[in-house]
Protein backbone atom coordinates (compact mmCIF):
# COMPACT_ATOMS: atom_id res chain seq x y z
CA UNK A 1 0.00 0.00 0.00
CA UNK A 2 1.56 3.59 -1.18
CA UNK A 3 2.28 6.08 1.54
CA UNK A 4 0.06 8.22 -0.06
CA UNK A 5 -2.99 6.41 0.01
CA UNK A 6 -3.08 5.76 3.20
CA UNK A 7 -2.20 9.84 4.16
CA UNK A 8 -5.20 10.61 2.54
CA UNK A 9 -7.05 8.13 4.54
CA UNK A 10 -6.16 9.29 7.66
CA UNK A 11 -6.82 13.12 6.68
CA UNK A 12 -10.30 12.26 5.61
CA UNK A 13 -10.76 10.03 8.22
CA UNK A 14 -9.37 12.43 11.00
CA UNK A 15 -11.61 15.41 9.74
CA UNK A 16 -14.38 12.79 10.10
CA UNK A 17 -13.94 11.21 13.75
CA UNK A 18 -13.16 14.68 14.91
CA UNK A 19 -16.93 16.12 13.41
CA UNK A 20 -18.06 12.86 14.64
CA UNK A 21 -17.08 13.45 18.27
CA UNK A 22 -18.34 16.97 18.07
CA UNK A 23 -21.62 15.87 17.10
CA UNK A 24 -22.18 12.77 19.02
CA UNK A 25 -20.01 13.84 22.48
CA UNK A 26 -19.71 17.49 22.81
CA UNK A 27 -17.64 17.42 26.27
CA UNK A 28 -15.17 15.03 24.86
CA UNK A 29 -15.11 17.22 22.10
CA UNK A 30 -14.34 20.18 24.17
CA UNK A 31 -11.58 18.56 26.20
CA UNK A 32 -9.46 17.80 23.02
CA UNK A 33 -10.64 21.84 22.09
CA UNK A 34 -8.53 22.36 25.11
CA UNK A 35 -5.37 20.53 24.52
CA UNK A 36 -2.01 22.63 24.43
CA UNK A 37 0.92 20.95 22.88
CA UNK A 38 3.21 20.68 26.07
CA UNK A 39 0.30 18.03 27.11
CA UNK A 40 1.05 15.46 24.19
CA UNK A 41 4.49 14.49 22.93
CA UNK A 42 5.56 12.10 20.63
CA UNK A 43 8.85 10.42 20.02
CA UNK A 44 9.48 10.21 16.56
CA UNK A 45 10.70 6.69 15.06
CA UNK A 46 12.18 4.95 11.84
CA UNK A 47 9.30 2.78 11.23
CA UNK A 48 6.18 4.21 13.20
CA UNK A 49 4.33 7.69 12.79
CA UNK A 50 1.99 8.34 15.27
CA UNK A 51 2.09 12.00 14.37
CA UNK A 52 0.47 11.48 11.32
CA UNK A 53 -2.30 10.45 13.10
CA UNK A 54 -2.29 13.15 15.54
CA UNK A 55 -2.11 16.19 12.74
CA UNK A 56 -4.45 14.63 10.96
CA UNK A 57 -7.19 14.59 13.82
CA UNK A 58 -5.78 17.82 14.62
CA UNK A 59 -4.64 17.36 18.50
CA UNK A 60 -1.96 19.75 19.69
CA UNK A 61 1.38 18.07 20.43
CA UNK A 62 5.00 18.34 20.45
CA UNK A 63 7.32 16.38 18.12
CA UNK A 64 10.64 15.41 19.54
CA UNK A 65 13.20 13.45 17.95
CA UNK A 66 14.66 10.50 20.73
CA UNK A 67 17.58 12.38 21.46
CA UNK A 68 15.73 15.32 22.08
CA UNK A 69 12.85 13.81 24.62
CA UNK A 70 15.00 14.71 27.74
CA UNK A 71 14.25 18.30 27.23
CA UNK A 72 10.43 17.23 26.99
CA UNK A 73 8.70 19.56 29.78
CA UNK A 74 7.75 16.44 31.82
CA UNK A 75 5.66 18.50 34.82
CA UNK A 76 3.13 19.44 31.84
CA UNK A 77 3.35 16.42 29.90
CA UNK A 78 0.30 14.41 30.23
CA UNK A 79 0.49 11.26 26.97
CA UNK A 80 3.99 10.48 25.88
CA UNK A 81 3.46 8.79 22.57
CA UNK A 82 6.47 6.76 21.78
CA UNK A 83 7.18 5.06 17.72
CA UNK A 84 9.09 2.04 17.20
CA UNK A 85 11.74 1.50 17.38
CA UNK A 86 11.46 3.11 20.83
CA UNK A 87 15.81 3.20 21.00
CA UNK A 88 15.90 6.79 23.23
CA UNK A 89 19.16 7.45 25.03
CA UNK A 90 19.96 7.10 28.92
CA UNK A 91 19.09 10.68 29.61
CA UNK A 92 15.24 10.43 28.35
CA UNK A 93 14.85 6.90 30.02
CA UNK A 94 15.34 7.95 33.29
CA UNK A 95 12.78 10.14 33.06
CA UNK A 96 9.74 7.99 31.87
CA UNK A 97 9.19 5.31 34.65
CA UNK A 98 8.95 8.15 37.26
CA UNK A 99 6.78 10.28 35.17
CA UNK A 100 4.40 7.55 34.77
CA UNK A 101 3.74 6.78 38.42
CA UNK A 102 3.14 10.65 38.93
CA UNK A 103 0.15 9.82 36.55
CA UNK A 104 1.72 10.05 33.18
CA UNK A 105 0.35 8.08 29.64
CA UNK A 106 2.76 5.90 27.82
CA UNK A 107 2.14 4.53 24.56
CA UNK A 108 4.80 2.21 22.50
CA UNK A 109 4.70 0.29 19.59
CA UNK A 110 6.56 -2.43 18.74
CA UNK A 111 10.03 -2.71 19.35
CA UNK A 112 10.45 -0.14 21.96
CA UNK A 113 9.34 -3.57 23.49
CA UNK A 114 12.73 -4.28 23.87
CA UNK A 115 14.36 -1.00 23.57
CA UNK A 116 11.91 0.81 26.48
CA UNK A 117 9.65 -0.72 27.54
CA UNK A 118 11.55 -4.50 29.45
CA UNK A 119 14.60 -1.86 30.69
CA UNK A 120 12.15 1.15 32.36
CA UNK A 121 9.40 -1.57 33.54
CA UNK A 122 11.11 -4.91 34.42
CA UNK A 123 9.12 -8.19 35.18
CA UNK A 124 5.95 -6.83 33.42
CA UNK A 125 6.46 -7.81 29.57
CA UNK A 126 9.49 -8.64 27.49
CA UNK A 127 9.93 -9.61 23.33
CA UNK A 128 10.02 -13.22 23.33
CA UNK A 129 12.39 -13.19 20.57
CA UNK A 130 10.89 -13.87 17.62
CA UNK A 131 10.06 -11.99 14.67
CA UNK A 132 6.98 -12.13 12.44
CA UNK A 133 6.53 -11.49 8.69
CA UNK A 134 4.72 -8.98 7.21
CA UNK A 135 1.08 -10.24 7.80
CA UNK A 136 -2.47 -10.07 8.38
CA UNK A 137 -3.73 -11.70 11.25
CA UNK A 138 -7.36 -12.18 12.83
CA UNK A 139 -7.52 -10.41 16.35
CA UNK A 140 -10.24 -10.55 19.36
CA UNK A 141 -11.11 -8.88 22.60
CA UNK A 142 -9.40 -10.19 25.65
CA UNK A 143 -10.06 -9.82 29.07
CA UNK A 144 -11.71 -6.23 28.81
CA UNK A 145 -14.26 -6.23 26.32
CA UNK A 146 -15.88 -3.09 27.88
CA UNK A 147 -12.59 -1.15 27.01
CA UNK A 148 -13.67 2.08 25.17
CA UNK A 149 -10.48 2.20 23.79
CA UNK A 150 -10.10 -0.71 21.94
CA UNK A 151 -13.98 -0.34 20.46
CA UNK A 152 -12.76 0.99 17.12
CA UNK A 153 -10.27 -2.18 16.40
CA UNK A 154 -13.44 -4.38 17.33
CA UNK A 155 -16.23 -2.95 15.13
CA UNK A 156 -19.63 -4.85 15.22
CA UNK A 157 -20.39 -6.29 12.16
CA UNK A 158 -16.77 -6.67 10.33
CA UNK A 159 -14.18 -9.11 11.10
CA UNK A 160 -11.28 -7.49 12.71
CA UNK A 161 -7.55 -8.32 11.58
CA UNK A 162 -4.21 -6.46 12.69
CA UNK A 163 -1.68 -6.05 10.20
CA UNK A 164 1.66 -7.11 11.31
CA UNK A 165 5.11 -4.99 10.09
CA UNK A 166 7.86 -7.24 8.72
CA UNK A 167 10.05 -8.35 12.18
CA UNK A 168 7.20 -7.17 14.55
CA UNK A 169 8.55 -8.20 18.43
CA UNK A 170 5.70 -10.57 19.68
CA UNK A 171 4.88 -9.56 23.15
CA UNK A 172 5.41 -12.15 26.03
CA UNK A 173 2.96 -10.95 29.50
CA UNK A 174 5.57 -11.83 32.52
CA UNK A 175 3.06 -10.51 35.34
CA UNK A 176 -0.40 -11.75 34.45
CA UNK A 177 -1.76 -10.95 37.84
CA UNK A 178 -0.56 -6.98 37.19
CA UNK A 179 -0.80 -7.00 32.46
CA UNK A 180 -3.90 -6.39 31.20
CA UNK A 181 -4.25 -8.37 27.78
CA UNK A 182 -6.94 -5.63 26.06
CA UNK A 183 -6.43 -7.32 22.27
CA UNK A 184 -4.97 -11.30 21.46
CA UNK A 185 -4.82 -12.98 18.36
CA UNK A 186 -4.78 -16.81 18.52
CA UNK A 187 -2.87 -17.18 14.85
CA UNK A 188 -0.02 -15.05 16.35
CA UNK A 189 0.21 -17.36 19.51
CA UNK A 190 -0.03 -20.33 17.55
CA UNK A 191 2.42 -19.10 14.96
CA UNK A 192 4.94 -16.62 16.69
CA UNK A 193 4.45 -17.48 19.98
CA UNK A 194 2.96 -15.09 22.00
CA UNK A 195 -0.96 -14.22 21.80
CA UNK A 196 -1.18 -10.59 23.08
CA UNK A 197 -2.03 -8.08 20.72
CA UNK A 198 -2.34 -4.88 22.80
CA UNK A 199 -1.15 -4.93 26.35
CA UNK A 200 -1.74 -2.04 29.41
CA UNK A 201 -0.92 -2.56 32.90
CA UNK A 202 -1.12 0.36 35.65
CA UNK A 203 1.97 2.29 37.37
CA UNK A 204 1.61 3.97 39.96
CA UNK A 205 -1.04 6.51 39.48
CA UNK A 206 -0.09 6.18 35.36
CA UNK A 207 -0.95 3.98 32.53
CA UNK A 208 1.28 2.47 30.27
CA UNK A 209 -0.37 0.81 26.97
CA UNK A 210 1.92 -1.18 24.11
CA UNK A 211 0.51 -2.61 21.04
CA UNK A 212 2.41 -5.30 18.57
CA UNK A 213 3.17 -3.86 15.37
CA UNK A 214 2.28 0.02 14.34
CA UNK A 215 -0.59 2.57 15.11
CA UNK A 216 0.08 4.43 12.03
CA UNK A 217 -0.90 1.76 8.94
CA UNK A 218 0.80 2.03 6.24
CA UNK A 219 -2.02 -0.88 4.47
CA UNK A 220 -5.04 -2.11 4.86
CA UNK A 221 -6.80 -5.47 3.50
CA UNK A 222 -9.96 -5.62 1.52
CA UNK A 223 -12.16 -8.84 2.52
CA UNK A 224 -15.22 -8.21 0.95
CA UNK A 225 -17.29 -5.72 -0.79
CA UNK A 226 -18.28 -3.68 1.97
CA UNK A 227 -14.08 -3.04 2.02
CA UNK A 228 -13.86 -2.66 -2.14
CA UNK A 229 -16.28 -0.42 -2.11
CA UNK A 230 -15.58 3.79 -1.98
CA UNK A 231 -14.59 5.44 1.19
CA UNK A 232 -17.30 8.44 0.55
CA UNK A 233 -20.17 5.66 0.00
CA UNK A 234 -18.96 4.19 3.41
CA UNK A 235 -19.18 7.23 5.49
CA UNK A 236 -22.37 8.14 3.93
CA UNK A 237 -24.21 4.72 5.18
CA UNK A 238 -22.27 5.03 8.22
CA UNK A 239 -23.55 8.13 9.30
CA UNK A 240 -20.96 10.46 8.96
CA UNK A 241 -21.95 14.25 8.17
CA UNK A 242 -22.47 15.09 5.21
CA UNK A 243 -20.11 17.94 5.02
CA UNK A 244 -17.52 14.95 5.90
CA UNK A 245 -18.73 12.43 2.76
CA UNK A 246 -18.69 15.78 0.49
CA UNK A 247 -14.94 16.08 1.32
CA UNK A 248 -13.83 12.54 0.97
CA UNK A 249 -15.45 12.59 -2.23
CA UNK A 250 -13.65 15.30 -3.64
CA UNK A 251 -10.54 15.03 -2.08
CA UNK A 252 -9.88 11.16 -2.49
CA UNK A 253 -12.05 9.70 -4.89
CA UNK A 254 -10.42 6.37 -5.28
CA UNK A 255 -10.19 5.84 -1.70
CA UNK A 256 -11.77 2.71 -0.39
CA UNK A 257 -13.60 1.98 2.67
CA UNK A 258 -10.95 -0.63 4.28
CA UNK A 259 -8.44 2.47 4.21
CA UNK A 260 -10.49 4.72 5.89
CA UNK A 261 -11.99 2.75 8.14
CA UNK A 262 -8.78 1.48 8.72
CA UNK A 263 -7.75 4.77 9.53
CA UNK A 264 -10.79 5.70 11.77
CA UNK A 265 -10.08 3.25 14.02
CA UNK A 266 -6.68 4.49 15.10
CA UNK A 267 -7.76 8.39 14.83
CA UNK A 268 -10.68 7.66 17.05
CA UNK A 269 -8.54 5.38 19.47
CA UNK A 270 -5.57 8.18 20.08
CA UNK A 271 -8.40 11.24 20.39
CA UNK A 272 -9.95 8.90 23.12
CA UNK A 273 -6.57 8.18 24.81
CA UNK A 274 -6.00 12.00 25.08
CA UNK A 275 -10.03 12.52 26.24
CA UNK A 276 -9.05 10.34 28.98
CA UNK A 277 -6.28 10.94 29.99
CA UNK A 278 -7.02 14.73 30.72
CA UNK A 279 -9.91 13.78 32.58
CA UNK A 280 -7.87 11.57 34.72
CA UNK A 281 -5.20 13.99 34.98
CA UNK A 282 -7.91 16.54 36.29
CA UNK A 283 -9.44 14.41 39.04
CA UNK A 284 -6.11 13.76 40.59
Amino acid sequence: MDDDVMDQAYRVAGRAVRERIRAERPDDARELDGVAAAEIAVVTGQYDHIERVLTATAVPFTRVAPQEAAALDWQRLQVLLVSCPGMLPAAAREHIAPWVRRGGYLLTTDWALKHLIEPAFPGTVRHNGVQTPDTVVRIAGGESLDDPLISGFLESGREPLWWLESASYPIEVIDAARVRVLIRSGEVGRQWGADPVVVTFEEGHGTVVHMLSHLYLQRSDVRDARDAQPAAAYMAGAGYAQSEVDFCAAAAPALRASELMSAASTSRFLSDVVVQQRRRARAR
